[in-house]
């Protein structure tokens, strides 16, 4: 009995050493394929470039290339995504532009990565950047077009809403008036003026326009609208988000 005990002991640890090897095998043979895949890429990259920007060659290069990329499966994929196949345009026309030269962004650069990696931080930067334009939208709509009463008449339906919605506009008002010191320390740069708590108030409707805040402040219309975006704004969203306006 004990000798059979053995040898079956002896059969399960084989098997088990064998699926082993056979994972490792399997795992080696992927990274070898990827590698594989990662020096075909590169070879593309450095025929494209080697041909006159514009020419004929090179653009068929460069079509060799992508077609390439998206037969190997590496590029993030954006199933269900809205506006996924926008941003993949995006990106195949910024590859075609700074692959070999910096034409609207920093040239590609094979030695800091690969050119699927380059294009998946692309592609992945215009996705953010589409999701964070409808969830502004939505949050915009969810804040609502505000009545002289300060009373919400335009919800998003989507959106969580109190039976009873305060005055969103006079809550609003006194966040800033309790979070001010903070939100006067983030401001334009060398323009201590052009804060968060001004630009919040000023944007509340009744609204004052771009264009006059433009000119009040003596700065362009550009700056003043990504900093509100990049650093206002979000601060805006976390507090609805806190008061069950929008959800998290």
């Amino acid at each position: 009995m004990e000798a059979v005990t053995a040898v079956e002991m002896e059969a399960g640890v084989a098997g088990a050493v064998t699926e082993a090897v056979g994972a490792v095998v399997a795992v080696t043979a992927v990274v070898n394929r990827m590698d594989e895949i990662d020096q075909q890429l590169r070879q593309l990259v450095m025929a494209a470039c080697r041909q006159p920007r514009g020419s004929l060659e090179r653009q068929r290069a460069l079509n060799q290339l992508i077609w390439q990329i998206q037969r190997s499966g590496k590029l993030l994929r954006g199933v269900g995504v809205p506006d996924y196949e926008d941003a993949l345009q995006q990106t195949w026309l910024y590859c075609c532009r700074n692959l070999c030269e910096a034409l609207t962004g920093n040239a590609y650069d094979p030695e800091l990565a690969s050119v699927i990696t380059w294009l998946n931080a692309y592609l992945k930067r215009r996705l953010s950047d589409r999701q964070r334009e409808v969830f502004q939208q939505q949050a915009e709509r969810a804040f609502g077009q505000l009545a002289e009463t300060g009373e919400v008449i335009n919800p998003i339906d989507t959106l969580p809403a109190p039976a009873n919605p305060p005055p969103i506009l006079e809550e609003i008002r006194e966040w800033v008036e309790r979070e001010g010191r903070q939100l006067r320390r983030i401001h334009v740069r060398d323009r201590p003026d052009i804060n968060c708590e001004v630009l919040i108030l000023r944007r509340l409707p009744p609204e004052t326009a771009w264009e006059a805040l433009s000119q009040e402040f003596g700065v362009a219309i550009a700056t003043l609208s990504n900093f509100y975006q990049r650093e206002c704004f979000p601060r805006l969203l976390k507090f609805g988000q806190t008061q069950g306006y929008l959800d998290s």
